[in-house]
């Protein structure tokens, strides 16, 4: 009987393979983004002087004569440092909008989420809630600091606000979170083109390497925010369609709606207070903020990409503008759940073996709904690579300026050529894809896409962002506190993640799914075996850490550091108030600290001093105030204000 099922589904995967019109729009896919790295690579370059003198506009806006003039004298790639990791920080704000909404949609979203709400339900669907309030307190909290400061890396704040110790420490932690996340972004696009080819998963996740190494490695900062513009269209016409056609197959969302809410699906208020189980009310609101303001607030990945912007006001209109696509295609993709247990409510592919991870859930309802519909595959598989690739690059040009600016420079203490500068840069991003290809076979052995990534990143997010929450919201903690605040958040959160991991894959603690049925499939397709049923461990014995949901491991973290963090700092002596610079502080903090502190405004920037109208806003004192060392930059405020 195993026999016969095997061969009949064998036989479902052999009716829905890739067809040429597929392949055709695959292969553009990765065309276009090879494309897009030679163009800004070679074609659409400045140079210093050119950003300096035309600091508001783009190099083809200029005149003739001027462009003539202004040719860059190195021919490989972007012309400057700072132009290939900040585009010469004069980009506009929906393409960076775009760039952050595509980098952080990536496959795991696609996959991870529509699965999450077919095996346990629609609470998770809250999280558009958090994101919402994320985006106001990033900017609120933390972008005015980094846009008042003009930094390279996020992480030298933590120099200016503590010392080179309290700044290696969340680098160095950036970096092997960023290591840890690469291969999965990789996993997750082949993953889906090997559900609907058989193509071999280790090839296809080469050549997405390849691909995004090349247009990252020639164009920089510039590619990837264009690239990541166009793909993110990609992506959310490749899912919407799909979820279009799907509804109308089953009748309209109001069937839909009625199966999900008879296979118990539909949950939006799950209050129960315990934080062992996976998706609550309060997991999901509590933790999801934290979460996402954690990374979105600090995270160089993304202040990278806001300090290409010219000033706080285009930041601001760029966040707002990434926060309401982000919460729409969260939307989209936990609908999408629910179309997927519409489809499958009583023939579960998992049980039956037609998947073998419940991240396939989608692709395989992608070729079994809208296969026979000429370029649709194409078209998913082309947004589930495109996501992909976004993600790779912006984490490949990133991570490179890390270890050039906190790593290179804050830790060694070395300050390279240009040349080798550039070197180390663009040497790095090979590396790093290199690398990441290498450890395919790691995340092959793992189950559960969105809690595998969400826990990794919680471990670094959590750290960090409380370190930056403990620098920017209380001003007396000091460099000690920052420090046992950091290791005391890290082991905590790093002992909770792992020690989960290790009891998951011993089979203690295993996630309670929804219940599914086969009483809808095919005789071929069930045997003895089959097992819709499954009995859950007694998880009493597990450690009460082991058993958290994965929501609560960044909160766990932030709140560790800041505790610890503050304690330590009154234990060791907290920072004078009165000598602290407010330019390492929240705006929202100004009006609180004293009036003497703001005649030290500016001091620790290595950048000239400016308090503009931007900053003022939130303050105690008014612009143009004879308080020393500050320096009102009417420039800026003109450029501001337009």
């Amino acid at each position: 009987m195993s026999s016969s099922r095997s061969t009949m589904s064998d036989s479902i995967r052999e009716m829905y393979l890739f067809g040429v019109v597929d392949y055709c729009m695959f292969g553009g896919m990765l065309i276009l983004s090879a494309a897009c790295g030679i163009y800004f690579g070679f074609f659409k370059r400045t140079t210093a002087s050119n950003s300096t003198s035309h600091p508001e506009d783009e190099q083809d806006h200029l005149p003739a004569a001027v462009a003539s003039t202004k040719k860059p004298s190195n021919s490989f790639g972007s012309a400057t440092i700072d132009e290939y990791l900040l585009g010469s920080r004069r980009l506009k704000a929906f393409p960076v909008a775009m760039s952050l909404l595509a980098g952080y949609i990536s496959g795991v979203t696609i996959l991870g989420t529509p699965a999450e709400i077919y095996n346990f339900g629609t609470q998770y669907w809250l999280i558009v809630v958090p994101i919402l309030l994320m985006g106001v307190a990033v900017c609120s909290v933390y972008l005015p600091v980094f846009c008042s400061l003009k930094l390279n890396s996020s992480y030298e704040y933590l120099e200016l606000r503590f010392n080179p110790y309290v700044r290696s420490m969340a680098s160095v932690m950036f970096v092997i979170n960023q290591m840890l996340f690469l291969p999965m972004v990789i996993y997750v696009p082949a993953l889906a083109f090997n559900q609907v080819t058989g193509f071999n998963l280790y090839v296809i996740g080469a050549i997405v390497c390849v691909v995004c190494i090349f247009y990252t490695l020639l164009g920089g900062i510039k590619a990837v925010v264009f690239t990541d513009a166009w793909q993110v269209v990609v992506m959310f016409v490749s899912v919407v369609v799909v979820v279009i056609i799907g509804t109308i197959a089953l009748g309209g969302p109001g069937v839909i709606w009625d199966r999900s809410i008879d296979g118990g699906r539909i949950d939006f208020f799950n209050f129960n207070p315990s934080m062992y189980e996976r998706q609550t009310f309060w997991a999901v609101l509590i933790g999801g903020f934290f979460y996402w303001t954690s990374y979105n607030a600090v995270n160089q990945t993304m202040v990278q990409r806001y300090m290409s912007l010219p000033n706080l006001r285009t930041a601001k209109i760029s966040i707002y503008m990434f926060v309401i696509g982000t919460a729409i295609f969260v939307s989209v993709c936990c609908y999408t759940g629910l179309l997927l247990y519409g489809k499958y409510f009583d023939c579960d592919p998992a049980s039956v073996e037609l998947v073998n991870t419940s991240d396939q859930l989608f692709p395989h309802y992608v070729m079994e709904s809208v296969g026979h519909l000429r370029g649709m595959p194409g078209l998913f598989i082309a947004g589930v690579f495109g996501a992909a690739l976004s993600s790779l690059s912006v984490i490949l040009n990133t991570t490179s300026g890390v270890l050039l600016e906190d790593i290179l420079k804050g830790l060694f203490r070395v300050t390279p050529s240009s040349f080798v500068a550039n070197v180390v840069v663009r040497g790095s991003v090979v590396v790093l894809g290199l690398a990441a290809m290498g450890c395919l076979f790691i995340v092959d052995k793992l189950d559960g896409i969105l809690i595998v990534s969400a826990t990794l990143a919680a471990i670094g997010n959590g750290t960090t962002g409380g370190i930056f929450t403990l620098g920017m919201l209380v001003p007396w903690s000091n460099t000690k506190g920052a420090l046992f605040g950091g290791i005391a958040g890290a082991l905590l959160s790093g002992w909770i993640s792992l020690g989960s991991q290790f009891a998951s894959a011993a089979g203690r603690v295993v996630p309670h799914k929804l219940p599914v049925s086969v009483d809808g499939c095919i005789a071929e397709l069930i045997t003895n075996t089959t097992n819709v049923n499954p009995v859950y461990p007694d998880e009493s014995g597990v450690f009460p850490l082991y058993r958290l949901s994965y929501h609560w491991i960044t909160p766990i973290g932030v709140t560790t550091v800041v505790i610890v963090g503050t304690i330590i700092s009154f234990i060791t002596g907290p920072r004078d108030l009165r000598q602290i610079d407010p330019e390492l502080i929240s705006p929202v903090i100004h009006r609180y600290l004293p009036r003497e502190s703001f005649g030290y405004y500016g001091t620790a920037n290595k950048n000239p001093p400016s308090f503009n109208a931007e900053m003022q806003a939130q303050t105690n004192v008014p612009v143009g105030s004879n308080i020393p060392n500050v320096k009102v930059d009417e420039r800026k405020e003109h450029t501001t204000s337009k």
